[in-house]
């Protein structure tokens, strides 16, 4: 065959059946100018002078243009592309292609106007040849250029017709007839057999054999070895190692932490303890020192050792001012409640500054971050990447029964109706507030330029858009081969057309013409990935049950941010009524702007819910301060022992509180994340009902303890109120303060301003319960004392002592008080229970350590909205079905000479670039997905920008007649375009002037480098040039203002992650992070290379959190136990204790999230740091019982503060938070039921345990076995039993149950050592009645007062005659 004889298109010609078996080959015309191009690509043929080829020159010419094409894809490996051009070369020009070429099948000429047939006696055309080849160079050819890639991809992925690409596939493709590729025949490829033995040397000559070049070697002279990256992958893999131990975890860590930190900081803590404890034991009494003092009682005490007398000094400091403080209260409450509102009218202003946090990632990253800063730097330099609006459209019908696409979705009115769909969604439009209609067309991205369609990824490009290509017959197969041997295009069975054009498209994306007559290629200029349109849970896209469209809209300004947010708002109001409407397929989409407006409508939802929980908080705290019973049958008297408006008062100071905190930070620019206040405020409420608790339940203890309280001595009442209970009151919230404000220190914004705002709000709540509560308080008190019934001031109980006495009999006695005194502390404190309970401490204690290891870290997404909401189901769906991660952008941000040759082969992955360059080991990296979870195309413009403007592309060209003006390849051409344009190398007089060996012959000059880098830039790439830069590279440059290149991104995509599992988000982070540093070293340091992607702000506070909680909870042990040894008088062993269970309750939380799979994330850490802030409340409270009790052993001290702080935080704060958390279980929202009902309800519970159970048998453990003798004991305690009087008083209703009548006050001997009120110098029982001084004064000895004896029986007939 010679010649070209019939014209198929303007590319494709067939050649001329010659008729003669014995033809021989012609010369060549040395002077035609496609002798040049057969010296480029078949210089084989030509060599040693020979000259003859059985091919005319215009037959070279069609052979070198599609063999020029094909070194688009195969040029990065010289060997495989010069193996490829042997093959053809070969097949088209050998002197010998008679001897392995044979027809198989010819057809008449046809007459096509303006073509005349070169071979003028030829009647027939070659339509179908044979070509037998040997299996040698077969597998050498495919084994040069089965690694080599293409776009980050497998390039033979781009010439086959199946995945994997295998010899045979490849061959069927290249052979297969295609006009649209210009392949004019069918050729059918036969290979030797392998058996060289078989074989007859006859027969060798029959196969076409000549010398393949293997991928490490050079093709020719001067032609450099294909890289390590494309041949030898093995080796290359060795070379590269992506992994550089910073993100490989084998170092020795515990939740993030090294272990060499964990232990020095142990250490200290461990030496601290040890310092102390030594000293307090050298320098604590004893009861042989020799020097004693007189006690008030005139007995004599041991000296106290220096710290004990510090210890003591302290308290009685506290406690004095705190009487003082009370006593000023009780004369004059208007000026502490004035006071207050003082404070509040100073604070409260800020609250017109306060603005909540609605953007996401301002939620859930700081501006601080890493991925934050790295975020700016790229917005700045390459604008913001573009909005989201995605459609899935789910078939629930059966499988096709036969055709090559099989999967559900691939049904004619499915796809007709994602016509229209995309239609509808053209024609949305809304109006701005200027008036102005805005439509798609106004927000849309447009990668190829104006001139082109919305960048709409969808199956509809595979049919340019319009719904009339669906209707596509066998009128378009008048050319297409019957004979399906050859057919690689067409399926098995009987197959509608459009399915066929569909499955060819599917095989091959970048087809611009299939068997269909039909571009693969979308309205926007480019492909569309399988991947990207098509979902499918089996590992083929011939079986999807999905579609999905995704809409790309710009968002550079704000001005276009705001556009595209009202148009994103009138799609998802489309989207909502379409889903409606919907009843052939399941219907999912979502938006930019979904999450943000899905958080905020199911926030307003769950509006009541949250409303229900606080109305129970304020109702419990309401009404059980009280007491309720009925004096003089009168129905009313039933309010005068209530605290109704206490404990709502008390409830609003709490909000109050956290309403100061807001409004000073607000001054500040200071301003929480969304919902954070809410958390907030029922942290704040919580430690303040406790505080309320205390200060009403001892109030009421004490009316117990005294036979009568009066009116007039309300201010030395409050006194002794505010002096057993403001001490503790001020160590607790300086604890709890402490604790918030070091949460503060880190950088996660939803726990950094939780933290602030709830540690400022503490303290401003005590200080509140120390001006306005304790104003109230003694209002309260003073209208209680006189009898007067609330909301009925003008009544008045006429018989107050008979009131009082009944009071008496009926005060605090409830069941949870004599179920603790009388069942719980006695069985807590038995020794066998002790023995069990703290071998289960410990055995659990290790436990949780060992699980808390395990507690994932994340967030699941779905959770933050409602089971019912469709972004709940578009994330289900896009989970199972769509098989594409989210892009990341690797940035090289820095001003390098980008022009110079030893730059460019630093991030190039042509020939003669560097085998470690950042080019190639991006490639490496996207093909090794298990190490870098990176996956898809790579785009790397430096390798399209050379291939670009090499002398041999047609791309970069200017006129001849003006070598400044730019000549693109999508000009108007004409006749004489082709010659009027030369290469752009060619005017580069600085290359031109180095030999043609030398590389900087083949690189551009400084000045024509980044003169026709604007050029490149702006070039949309088309059939003639693949390499222009306007789609995928328009926005990675960012120039100086001098026109040098300031940063740039290569671009690839992130493997499938699973939306509900963050770990792959986090995992795919910290390796995209790996490959940055190594492409940083790659390039020595010379600029700063980091990773972004739009996922990485929101997933970055992972990889810091853990070690971030743990160095929390340690540096907050230390301060927590300094604060609570100094504020309770240098007591080691109680702050000791309550810095274990602190440890402790962290790691049972922790190991409770991971039994409930909890993830740890902002939420929950927030959950954490509240349980610190917890714990140190209600440990503070029993330690403080521990160390007023009057006994002295410590197991019994344990057991009285057991039983007399007990019941008072259980039926406080504990009741109060865990019965409103449990309202928040009928939440709708899970975000809702996980963290602020499940996890909340664990924090509380747990904490709870450690200060009531756990605590109080650490402290039974040790301290001092009492004296010699009762009396010896209470002068020691002397100094601190008048201020210690709740324990002591609560410890007086003991006897009172044991005599019989727990609900009268029992008269006590004088040898009980319970209650420092009650004393007896008689064998007769009897009981004191204080008659408080008026002048007492603010010492720390015993309420001053006269005492005198009135016997059991006359109190007695009191009582019944009332």
């Amino acid at each position: 065959m010679r010649g070209l004889c019939q014209k198929h298109t303007d590319d494709a010609f067939g050649p001329c059946v010659t008729n003669d078996t014995n033809a021989e080959p012609v010369d060549f015309d040395r002077e035609h100018p496609a002798f040049e191009r057969m010296m480029e690509f078949c210089p084989h043929l030509l060599a040693d002078g020979n000259n003859k080829l059985c091919c005319t020159p215009s037959q070279a010419e069609g052979l070198t243009k599609q063999i020029a094409q094909a070194r688009n894809i195969l040029g990065r490996c010289p060997s495989c592309f010069d193996n490829f051009a042997k093959l053809w070369c070969e097949f088209t020009c050998s002197p010998r292609q008679q001897d392995f070429v044979s027809i198989v099948e010819m057809k008449p000429i046809e007459n096509k106007e303006g073509f005349t047939p070169e071979y003028h006696t030829a009647e027939a055309y070659v339509n179908t040849v044979e070509y037998r080849l040997s299996t040698d160079f077969a597998n050498g050819m495919f084994a040069s250029c089965k690694d080599v890639t293409f776009g980050g991809q497998p390039a033979l992925r781009v010439m086959c017709t199946s995945t994997p690409c295998t010899l045979t596939n490849w061959l069927g493709f290249i052979g297969t007839q295609n006009f649209d590729l210009n392949i004019p025949i069918y050729t059918k490829f036969l290979l030797s057999d392998p058996d060289p033995a078989k074989t007859s040397p006859e027969d060798h000559e029959m196969f076409m054999n000549v010398n393949f070049t293997g991928c490490d070697q050079s093709a020719r002279p001067g032609w450099p070895t294909c890289s390590k990256s494309e041949c030898n992958k093995e080796e290359y893999a060795k070379l590269i190692n992506l992994d550089d131990g910073e993100a490989s975890g084998q170092s020795c860590n515990v939740h993030g932490i090294e272990c060499l930190k964990i232990f020095i900081i142990l250490t200290f803590i461990a030496s601290l303890a040890i310092i102390l404890c030594v000293g307090c034991v050298f320098t604590s009494y004893d009861d042989q020192y020799e020097n004693l003092r007189q006690t008030q009682a005139g007995e004599e005490t041991p000296k106290r050792g220096r710290i004990k007398r510090t210890g003591v000094w302290i308290q009685n400091f506290m406690e004095n001012n705190a009487r003082d403080i009370g006593m000023m209260a009780g004369r004059n409450p208007k000026a502490h409640f004035f006071l207050g509102c003082g404070i509040l009218l100073l604070c409260l202003p800020g609250m017109i500054y306060h603005k909540e946090s609605t953007n996401v990632i301002d939620m859930w990253s700081s501006p601080k971050s890493r991925a934050r800063q790295e975020e700016m730097i790229f917005n700045s330099n390459f604008g913001r990447p573009q909005r989201y609006q995605q459609i899935m459209l789910l078939s629930h019908r059966d499988f096709q029964t036969n055709g090559k696409l099989y999967g559900p979705v691939f049904h004619k009115d499915i796809f007709e109706e994602l016509f229209d769909i995309l239609n509808d969604i053209k024609n949305i439009s809304t109006i701005d507030d200027d008036g102005r209609t805005i439509t798609l067309d106004d927000v849309c991205y447009r990668p190829m330029g104006p001139g082109f369609d919305c960048l709409i990824m969808s199956p509809t490009n595979y049919f340019q858009g319009i719904k009339e290509n669906l209707a596509i017959g066998t009128g378009n197969e008048e050319n297409v081969q019957e004979d399906d041997a050859f057919d690689y295009f067409s399926s098995e069975g009987k197959t509608e057309e459009w399915l066929n054009h569909l499955a060819s498209c599917i095989d091959q994306p970048m087809s611009q013409k299939t068997s269909s007559n039909i571009s693969c290629f979308g309205t926007y200029g480019g492909p569309s990935a399988p991947n990207m349109v098509f979902g499918k849970n089996s590992s083929t896209f011939y079986a999807s049950n999905s579609v999905m469209m995704t809409i790309l809209v710009t968002q550079r300004t704000e001005s276009e941010i705001h556009k595209a947010e009202l148009w994103e708002k009138e799609f998802l109001k489309f989207c909502k009524e379409y889903r409606e409407k919907s009843s052939k397929i399941t219907f999912s989409f979502m938006a930019e702007r979904s999450i943000t407006d899905e958080v905020e409508k199911d926030a307003k939802d769950e509006i009541v819910t949250v409303v229900i929980a606080l109305a129970f908080l304020i109702g419990y705290v309401t009404f059980s301060l009280g007491r309720y019973f009925v004096c003089e049958n009168e129905l009313w008297s039933i309010l005068v022992h209530s605290r109704i408006c206490l404990g709502m008062l008390s409830v609003i100071i709490n909000l109050l509180s956290s309403f100061c905190s807001w409004g000073v930070f607000s001054m500040f620019g200071i301003h929480p994340v969304k919902n954070a206040l809410v958390v907030q405020f029922f942290i704040v409420t919580l430690l303040g009902v406790c505080r309320t608790f205390m200060v009403v339940k001892y109030y009421a203890q004490m009316r117990v303890s005294m036979t009568f309280m009066s009116p007039d001595q309300c201010p030395e009442i409050v006194g002794m109120v505010m002096a057993a209970t403001m001490p503790t009151m001020f160590s607790s919230s300086l604890g709890c303060a402490f604790s918030f404000f070091i949460g503060g220190f880190t950088d996660l914004p939803a726990i950094r301003t939780f933290c602030l705002y709830a540690g400022l709000a503490v303290l401003f709540d005590v200080l509140f319960h120390c001006t306005i509560f304790l104003a109230l308080f003694v209002w309260d008190t003073q209208r209680e004392l006189n009898g007067r019934p609330e909301f009925f001031l003008p009544y008045k109980i006429k018989d107050l002592l008979g009131a009082y006495l009944i009071g008496r009999q009926r005060a605090t006695d409830t069941f949870m008080t004599q179920f603790f005194h009388f069942q719980v502390a006695p069985f807590l404190m038995h020794k066998m229970t002790r023995i069990i309970t703290g071998a289960v401490f410990v055995v659990s204690f290790i436990a949780t350590i060992i699980l808390s290891s395990k507690v994932e870290i994340g967030f699941d997404q779905s959770m933050a909205f409602t089971e019912k909401s469709y972004i709940s189901t578009h994330f289900r769906y896009l989970d199972k079905y769509i098989d594409v991660g989210p892009p990341v952008f690797f940035t090289v941000d820095g001003e390098l000479a980008w022009h110079k040759p030893e730059v460019q082969n630093k991030f190039c992955t042509l020939p003669g670039c560097s085998d470690t360059s950042l080019g190639n080991i991006m490639n490496y990296a996207v093909g090794h997905t298990e190490q870098s979870s990176l996956s898809g195309e790579m785009y790397n413009w430096i390798d399209n920008y050379l291939e670009w403007i090499s002398r041999k592309s047609p791309c970069c060209k200017v006129y001849v007649h003006d070598p400044s003006t730019f000549c693109s390849t999508n000009r108007n051409k004409t006749s004489l375009d082709d010659k009027a344009c030369r290469s752009c190398m060619d005017y580069d007089d600085i290359a031109n002037s180095f030999p043609t060996s030398h590389i900087m012959h083949h690189r551009p000059s400084t000045d024509v480098f980044y003169r026709h880098l604007r050029h490149f830039l702006e070039d949309t790439p088309n059939s003639e040039c693949v390499f222009g830069g306007r789609a995928s590279f328009k926005d990675a440059i960012s120039f100086t203002a001098r026109g040098r290149i300031q940063s740039s991104h290569f671009m690839t995509f992130h493997k499938k992650l699973a939306i509900s599992n963050s770990t792959d988000f986090i995992v795919a982070m910290e390796r995209a992070r790996m490959v940055a540093r190594r492409l940083e070293r790659t390039i020595d340091d010379t600029a700063h290379v980091f990773a972004y992607s739009k996922i990485f702000p929101f997933y970055e506070q992972y990889s810091t959190i853990l070690p971030i909680l743990t160095t929390q909870l340690m540096i907050t042990v230390v301060g927590v136990f300094g604060i609570i040894c100094i504020t309770l008088g240098i007591d080691v062993k109680g702050a000791a204790c309550a810095v274990i269970c602190q440890i402790s309750n962290y790691f049972h939380i922790v190991a409770f999230m991971y039994l409930f799979d909890i993830p740890v994330n902002a939420l929950s850490a927030t959950n954490l740091v509240m349980s610190s802030g917890i714990l140190i409340e209600f440990s503070v409270n029993v330690l403080k019982g521990y160390a007023c009790s009057l006994r002295q052993r410590a197991k019994d001290r344990a057991e009285s503060s057991v039983g007399s702080i007990g019941p008072i935080i259980l039926s406080g704060p504990v009741v109060t938070m865990a019965g409103s958390t449990m309202f928040l279980s009928g939440a709708h929202l899970q975000i809702i039921t996980v963290y602020f009902f499940k996890l909340f309800l664990i924090t509380i519970v747990s904490s709870a345990v450690h200060a009531l159970i756990i605590l109080p048998i650490l402290l039974a453990f040790g301290g001092p076995r009492g004296s010699e003798s009762s009396e010896t004991s209470l002068n020691e305690n002397d100094e601190q039993m008048e201020v210690c009087l709740m324990s002591a008083t609560m410890e007086s209703r003991i006897g009172n149950v044991e005599n019989g009548s727990p609900n009268r006050p029992a008269v006590l001997d004088s040898s009980h050592l319970l209650d420092p009120l009650l004393k007896s110098d008689h064998d007769e029982k009897t009981l004191d009645i204080l008659d408080i001084d008026q002048s007492y004064p603010p010492t720390p000895c015993s309420l001053p007062g006269t005492s005198y004896r009135i016997p059991r029986t006359h109190i007695e007939a009191d009582l019944r005659s009332l």
